[in-house]
């Protein structure tokens, strides 16, 4: 008998995993998905929710507010612009005003500096948020006689109330 002892090879099944794709192409692939992170950072400061404008026959006015729940105790920066035609008046003050809840008066947290008609009225606000709940926000345009009238006439334009939860 001859024995002959023949070796066979078995194919071993290698352990590493094969790139699916080449170097360039992951790598434009990382740029990209870097990319959209970038824009989307670059949109969070857009995140701050506009309210729709109101259109009355005399003027126009909208506010920024931001869009998530706060807490109780941090400062909320609100902002705000109008503009009404020459006819309506001759000077223009924006306001931002507040109230908690569905219920209660407004109350008038701060309004920006006359300016002539034509131009926009803004307004910057700051307010704590004192309590939980819902905080309500809108913008006022008021209409002036002078730049130093101490007795605005009725509202212009008034923007749609901006709905605040604080947790």
């Amino acid at each position: 008998m001859n024995s002959t002892k023949r070796h066979v090879k078995l194919r071993v099944r290698s352990l590493t995993r094969t790139p699916l794709f080449k170097a360039p192409l992951v790598t434009a692939l990382r740029t990209a998905a870097a990319g959209a992170l970038c824009a989307a950072a670059l949109a969070l400061p857009a995140s701050l929710a506009t309210a729709e404008e109101v259109r009355n026959a005399d003027g126009v006015m909208r506010i920024a507010a931001p869009a998530h729940p706060v807490r109780v105790g941090r400062i909320v920066r609100v902002g705000g612009d109008g503009r009404a035609g020459a006819a309506a008046a001759r000077y223009l003050r924006a306001c931002v005003q507040q109230r908690t809840a569905d219920r209660g008066t407004w109350q008038t947290v701060t309004c920006g500096a006359p300016v002539a008609s034509g131009a926009d009225a803004r307004v910057e606000a700051r307010l704590r948020a004192r309590r939980p709940g819902t905080l309500q926000l809108r913008g006022v345009l008021y209409g002036l006689d002078g730049a130093r009238d101490p007795h605005p006439g009725p509202p212009l334009g008034g923007s749609p109330v901006r709905v605040l939860h604080v947790r």
